[in-house]
């Protein structure tokens, strides 16, 4: 065996020594750097936090309900408590959206706010169509008591301004503080337009549907967006009510009877021909005082229809089995639908050239009001009393009251006495 000289030995021990000790400080500057990389990495998941942080707040939790309330309405039960039922139907819609929103979205801090939007005439009129004066009565209360559960829930009478909800969903749902907008107009198809341009401008994943009838427009299920239904909130069926005017087999036709049987002849397209400004009048209202003169005509004019030119032209027709076309107005419609058999009663039947099956809503329903009291109602046109009051479907007054351009001429269709008298304060 051979034995290494000392000196490569102390050489060897000599080179081990300084292999440890570059080890040994390898090793601290090692530990120097796992503890830099703890440190950053602590300051970078705070840092995601804090940006998760701030992409939540400027995304916000703002929740926006628009309600159009001449089709989503409250069920019976809420509005024949009056201030209380106003109460009890703003608790009840909170609780459901937060519930929803929490299940579908978790859990969040949700700031909800609701506008309804509504026609008290259109509303008060079919209440007292259908039977339910009662409600009509208690609405004024009940729309009290909503406004005043909370500072977020507001009920506004806008008449037949729709529009309002239009414009509200489309400056509401670009704000970045706007989490979801609930929309509750799935009664009327006129609203497919303006969700489908929101959609499309993509902002689809904030829109939730509110039902209100148990069954939706059509086209409006089709959009598939998520879908609220509270049970119990709102009525589930739309209010149809039957004709205000209506004559027995043995009751003799009167001079109202005449006037509605010619102003079935009347389209809406004719009404819509009416211009604001006052510088043209409808053919509605040109044709109205050849009817209100009918106290000239002859008893046989007057008399009830005979069962032989009565046949066929009275015959009924099926009520609903269509729907109108969603982008175009009642008075475009081809044909467009017979005032008189959806708001009095047409006794034209299969022979009026205006159609007698449209399945409408109230919005249409309150469509064709505007546009009925366009033509002079002819009781308050020979001075007399209205027994109908506020529910006749005919005005009585000029839409252009002391400024009618016709009247110095005498050639405005509304002639009773008061029928231009602006209103007191005005």
């Amino acid at each position: 065996m051979i034995t290494p000289p000392a000196d490569d030995v102390l050489n060897f021990m000599s080179h081990e020594q300084e292999s440890q000790e570059k080890i040994r400080k390898l090793e601290n500057e090692l530990d120097v750097y796992k503890l830099a990389i703890d440190r950053l990495q602590s300051k970078y998941n705070e840092a995601v936090k804090e940006s998760e942080a701030l992409k939540h707040s400027v995304k916000g939790c703002r929740v926006i309900t628009l309600i159009d309330g001449d089709g989503a309405i409250f069920s019976g039960d809420f509005l024949s408590q009056g201030q209380q039922g106003g109460h009890l139907a703003a608790s009840s819609l909170l609780n459901s959206i937060t519930q929803f929103l929490s299940t579908n979205y978790g859990a969040d801090s949700y700031e909800i706010w609701v506008y309804l939007f509504y026609n008290k005439r259109g509303l008060t009129d079919t209440f007292g169509r259908v039977g339910l004066g009662s409600l009509a009565k208690m609405f004024d209360d009940f729309s009290l008591g909503f406004n005043s559960a909370t500072g977020r829930f507001t009920m506004v009478d806008v008449g037949r301004g729709k529009e309002a909800a239009d414009a509200k969903l489309k400056d509401d749902i670009r704000l970045p503080q706007t989490f979801k907008i609930i929309f509750g107009g799935c009664h009327d198809a006129g609203y497919i337009p303006s969700l489908h341009s929101q959609m499309t401008a993509g902002f689809r994943d904030k829109l939730i549907l509110l039902k209100g009838y148990t069954q939706m427009a059509p086209g409006i299920a089709a959009l598939d967006l998520p879908t609220l239904e509270i049970p119990g909130l709102f009525m589930s069926h739309k209010l149809a009510g039957g004709s205000r005017w209506t004559t027995s087999p043995n009751q003799t036709v009167t001079e109202t009877d005449t006037v509605l049987d010619e102003l079935s002849k009347i389209s809406l397209g004719e009404a819509d021909e009416v211009d604001p400004t006052g510088s043209s009048y409808s053919r509605v209202l040109q044709r109205a005082p050849t009817i209100s003169n009918s106290r000239e005509r002859s008893a046989h004019e007057l008399s009830p229809p005979t069962e032989a030119n009565a046949e066929g032209a009275h015959a009924p027709l099926p009520r609903g089995s269509r729907h109108p076309d969603p982008y175009f107005r009642l008075s475009k419609q081809k044909p467009p639908p017979c005032t008189l058999f959806y708001l009095s009663n047409c006794k034209l039947g299969s022979s009026c050239k205006y159609g007698h099956d449209y399945l409408l809503d109230e919005s249409h329903f309150e469509e064709m009001r505007e546009s009925a009291r366009l033509g002079p109602c002819p009781h308050m046109n020979r001075g007399e009393i209205c027994t109908w009051g506020d529910a006749c479907c005919y005005g009585h007054t000029c839409p252009h009251l002391s400024k009618c351009p016709f009247l110095k001429a005498g050639k405005c269709k509304f002639r009773g006495a008061a029928m231009h008298k602006d209103p007191a304060g005005s």
